[in-house]
This record gives structure tokens, sequence and C-alpha cells, in this order.
């Protein structure tokens, strides 16, 4: 199994040289299973590189899934162009907290006023599909389980199973103050690989040193992500979703801290390739 970030960022993008190293796309993770097994997370502003890299490889067969369906996770999907080409196929998955599919929200995303071309325009072939948290996915040689996390209008974290490897998908989530996130400690258990919500610092979340409070807003921090990553016996923690005002000292730093907690830690980056079958998984962008 290997993952590759297209977009690791939060909220909005943040393009400038201070971000440049990080990257500035928002949410989009590549994930390859077996020989041919294409699996994508959520279409935020990083798909629409992806897409470009999968036009070298037509015809595009793939598996997307949506963590929720906030602006800056499906804003890239219309400029996906694999999707506007016959002969490729495409399996869409999530859900929502809106009395709205998931092929109706993506639709509306690309109406008028606010899109000028619609949907329906896309020459691919595409499979619309619901989920609900304790649904389970068999890709071929692999399985996609998910459950769900505390995050405005609901969110899922996703876990993939090949073999004897695993990751957890876990975006968008807002830790608990008096224990542990029950669902997501037990989709993680024993995990290779916890891709988490790392947007604030503690001082940013609980509004300190003159700062606004973060607290409800549906993110987290790298200690709890340190956290949750110990108790489940996590083998690797990747830093994600940061917030578009951390630059890339800021993103170092806050690495350099998860290290001291969890040494097996990795600051997301756009490019960062994870490598299951090797050690260490993840290679730092500051080392």
């Amino acid at each position: 199994m290997k993952v590759k970030f297209w977009g690791v960022r939060g909220s909005i993008p943040s393009g400038s040289r201070s971000t440049a190293n990080v990257g500035g796309n928002t949410t989009c993770l590549e994930v390859r299973c077996g020989d041919d097994g294409l699996v994508i997370f959520d279409s935020g502003t990083g798909i629409r590189n992806l897409g470009v890299q999968l036009m070298k490889e037509l015809p595009v067969k793939a598996k997307i899934f949506y963590s929720h369906v906030h602006w800056d996770h499906i804003q890239g999907l219309p400029f996906f162009v694999p999707l506007y080409v016959k002969g490729n196929e495409f399996d869409i998955y999530g859900g929502s907290s809106l009395p709205l599919s998931i092929e109706d929200v993506l639709k509306k995303q690309m109406t008028s006023p606010c899109f000028p071309v619609k949907m329906d325009i896309m020459a691919a072939t595409t499979h619309f599909h619901d989920l609900k948290p304790g649904d389970v996915i068999e890709g071929d040689g692999y399985r996609v389980s998910l459950a769900a996390l505390n995050h405005p209008n609901d969110c899922y974290a996703y876990r993939i199973d090949e073999a004897d490897k695993s990751i957890v998908f876990a975006t968008d989530t807002e830790h608990f103050e008096d224990r542990l996130d029950e669902n997501l400690l037990a989709l993680a258990r024993g995990v290779d690989v916890l891709i988490y919500d790392c947007q604030f610092t503690p001082n940013e979340y609980y509004g300190r040193n003159g700062q606004m409070s973060r607290a409800g807003w549906g993110h987290s921090t790298m200690q709890e992500g340190v956290k949750i990553a110990q108790a489940a016996n996590v083998k690797h923690l990747i830093l994600f979703h940061h917030d578009p005002s951390h630059d890339d000292t800021f993103v170092r730093e806050i690495e350099k801290e998860a290290r001291q907690l969890f040494p097996n830690s990795t600051a997301a980056y756009e490019g960062l390739e994870v490598d299951l079958e090797k050690t260490p998984v993840a290679r730092s962008l500051f080392d």
C-alpha cells in the first residue's frame, strides 16, 4: 500500500512563498492498493494536480471517498479532468447530515450562480454510494471501513486494510476534553499509519495569549493526535490539515515538538509519499 498527499491544508488554500514547501492546496490523498487499486480521499484543490497525473494513465478506474462535504474537501472536483473523459469510471462514496445524497451535494456545487458548468457534462461513468457508520466496502484485495467523527455537519474517518498493512485517514475531527474519541480509537487500533487533523496549536484552540478560541470549530491539535496514536498503538503519525496561517517554519516546529512526544511523527506536505513496505514509512520534509 502506498499513499501520496496532493493537498494537506485545511479551511482554504494558502498559496504564498512562505507556505510553498509544505504546500497550499486543500485536502486530497491518493492511495494505491495492490497492483491497480486506486482510492482517492476527498477532492480539495489538490485533486486538480492528481488529475493531471492520472491523465497519463488512461483509462482511470478509482473509488473516491469523502470525509464530508465542506468546501475545502469538495471544491477541486470541478477541475478534476479525468471525470470529463469517456472511458474512465469512478465510484463515489460519502455521507451527509443534510437531507441530500452525496450525488446531490456534489452536483449542487456546480450550479448557477456559483459555477458555470454543470456536472452533467462529465463524460466518465460515475456511480454514487451513500455511506453510514459501520459500512464496509470491499475492493480488489483491500477493504475500507469507516467511523463517525466529531465535526460540525458530521464527518467520517476511513480505514484501509490490505493484507497486513493498514492506514486511517481522520481529518476534520475535534477531540473531547474528558475522554478519547472511542470511535476513532477503535478504528485506528494497531494501524501502521494514522493521518490526523492537527490544524490548531493548543494556544489557538483554547484562545490563549489574546487569541480567539477555536473550540467548537471541529478541529484538533497535534497533542491530541499523539494521545490517540499512543492509546491505539499506532506505528506512525502523520500531522495533517494544516491551518492556512501556518507557514513552513511553523509546521516544522510542530513536527519537531511532535517527535519529542511520539518519535514516529511526520508533518504532511504536498508530494509526501508513504510506502508501508518501508521503514521509516514517511520521510520528513525538514530532515
